[in-house]
């Protein structure tokens, strides 16, 4: 991410910095807690506010979650760092940096999994993202921007259903009710 340089502390929690670029940064390192995730969630939601980019807060909240949720389970520190960075225009950076060198590993979907959806989620979410191996650990980012959600979708849908029996379900109620609709129609009409 470069060089950065203090300027403050939001109210927000977290460290404001200055990147080398002149690019806003806010930073904190948090416990490697369960409820440290809804900590990262609120400084990101608190942050982009700050930045008036409210549009990219859901995306934002979703993939800290997911990135925080795997830096408690799996880094093996005590702690681990959020940093969000806001890049040209109103194009965001969420990254998650942890002392864990394992790299993440986006799986392939799986009706009948528990888990090993969340790097998905981010897939779909982010225009790009990507690991930096730092020695040490790493940092997982996540580069979101406006706009971009409905093309992404579309290239990196995420599956709704969790299984094909419910995707059948589904379905079944929408015929149904079209065919109820109709009926309705019919039966009303003079």
């Amino acid at each position: 991410m470069g060089d950065v340089m203090l300027r403050s502390s939001p109210p927000s929690g977290g460290i404001r910095l200055e990147a080398e670029d002149g690019s806003p940064v806010v930073t904190t390192v948090l416990p490697r807690e369960p409820e440290s995730v809804s900590v990262a969630r609120r400084l990101v939601r608190h942050t982009l506010a700050d930045w008036r980019l409210p549009h990219l807060i859901d995306a934002a909240e979703l993939v800290v979650s997911e990135l925080s949720a795997n830096a408690v389970e799996h880094a093996r520190h005590g702690s681990f760092r959020v940093t969000l960075r806001r890049e040209s225009g109103d194009r965001v950076r969420v990254a998650v940096t942890d002392k864990s060198t394992a790299e993440p590993v986006l799986w392939p979907m799986n009706a009948e999994a528990e888990g090993g959806r969340g790097l998905a989620l981010v897939a779909a979410l982010a225009c790009q993202w990507g690991t930096e191996p730092l020695g040490w650990g790493k940092r997982v980012w996540a580069d979101l921007e406006p706009d971009q959600h409905e093309e992404t979708h579309l290239v990196h849908s995420v599956p709704m259903y969790a299984s094909r029996r419910a995707q059948q379900v589904y379905v079944l109620i929408v015929l149904t009710l079209g065919v109820v609709l109709t009926l309705a129609v019919v039966r009303g009409a003079p």
